[in-house]
C-alpha cells in the first residue's frame, strides 16, 4: 500500500510539474518558461492531422501528420506535429518515409522528416498576400535524411473556404544556413520546392 502511495504522489508531482506554467501555441521559443508546456490551447494543430495528397498526372505528393502532445525536449514541454512524406514523380516513387511513422522512435519529434508547431502571421516566411490578418499557418521543419545539411521548411495553410473535401497548401522552401558536406553536393530536396494544394484522404 505505502509503495502504491508514494507511486501516485510521485505521478502527480510529474503532472503538475510538467503542465506548469502552461503557455500559447504561439508563444516564441525564448519566451518559454523552463519546465514550462506550450500548449495547444485552442486545437489548432487539430485540422492539419491525418493524411493528404497532392496529385497531378502521374506526381504525387502524400504527407501524413501526427499530433505529439506534451513533448519534453529536455527544457520544455510542448505539443506539436511530426510526420512523414512519400513523392512519386512521373510514376517514379523518389521518397518514401511515411513507414517511419509507425516505427516505436517516433517519440522523438526531431527524429521525423517533418515536425514542429510555428504559428506564423501573414507577412512572415512564405509571405501570403490573400491571407487574412488573423490567419495562423504552421511552419514545420521539412527535411530529406539523404541532405540534412538543408534548412528547409514547409509553410501549411488550412483552407477554410474548401471543406469537402479538406484542402491545405503545403509550401517547401529553402531558408538560410546549411553547409553541404562537398561541392557536388544537391543544394535542393528531392520533392521540388513550390507550393502544392493538398486534398484530405
Amino acid at each position: 500500500m505505502k509503495n502504491i502511495l508514494i507511486a501516485v504522489i510521485l505521478m502527480t508531482s510529474f503532472a503538475c510539474k510538467a503542465q506548469s506554467p502552461i503557455v500559447p501555441l504561439d508563444t516564441y521559443i525564448h519566451n518559454t518558461p523552463e519546465e514550462g508546456y506550450i500548449k495547444d490551447l485552442d486545437n489548432e494543430l487539430d485540422k492539419f492531422v491525418g493524411t493528404w495528397k497532392f496529385t497531378s498526372g502521374l506526381t504525387s505528393l502524400t504527407i501524413e501528420l501526427q499530433k505529439l502532445e506534451l513533448f519534453y525536449n529536455g527544457k520544455y514541454y510542448q505539443d506539436l506535429l511530426i510526420g512523414e512524406y512519400k513523392y512519386i514523380e512521373n510514376g517514379i516513387q523518389i521518397v518514401n518515409y511515411l513507414p517511419l511513422l509507425d516505427e516505436d522512435s517516433g517519440i522523438i519529434a526531431q527524429g521525423h522528416t517533418i515536425n514542429g508547431r510555428q504559428i506564423i502571421p501573414k507577412d512572415r516566411y512564405v509571405s501570403c498576400d490573400d491571407c487574412s490578418d488573423n490567419e495562423r499557418r504552421l511552419r514545420l521543419s521539412f527535411h530529406d535524411s539523404e541532405r540534412l545539411y538543408l534548412s528547409t521548411s514547409v509553410v501549411l495553410r488550412y483552407l477554410l473556404d474548401e471543406t469537402n473535401p479538406e484542402k491545405m497548401t503545403a509550401t517547401i522552401y529553402i531558408g538560410h544556413g546549411g553547409m553541404k558536406p562537398t561541392e557536388d553536393s544537391p543544394e535542393v530536396l528531392r520533392v521540388p520546392f513550390g507550393e502544392y494544394t493538398m486534398v484530405k484522404q
